[in-house]
This record gives structure tokens, sequence and C-alpha cells, in this order.
């Protein structure tokens, strides 16, 4: 989501995805399915 908004949250922090839209259902949806791809990968346990 390389266009999206984003904003410091506080001074000193790293820039984060700005979502002020948080009671519209189907926006969050989309942005879960758009930004799982960016996730990094599950790391697999030490046995």
């Amino acid at each position: 989501m390389p266009n999206a908004p984003t904003e410091l949250p506080y001074e000193g922090a790293k820039e984060m995805l700005l979502v002020d839209e948080i009671d519209d259902r189907a926006l969050l949806c989309k942005l879960l399915r758009e930004m799982e791809p960016e996730l990094p990968a599950k790391k697999e346990k030490k046995k």
C-alpha cells in the first residue's frame, strides 16, 4: 500500500498507516486483505 497516508504516532516513532474510518467494515476488510501479503512469514518454533 505505497500510496496510503501515514503519520507519526509520537515523536521518534516510525511512520504508521493512518486509519481513521474504523467504523467502515468494508474498508477495514479491504485494508487487511491488501496488507496480508506484506506481513512477514511465520517463524518456525525451535524444538
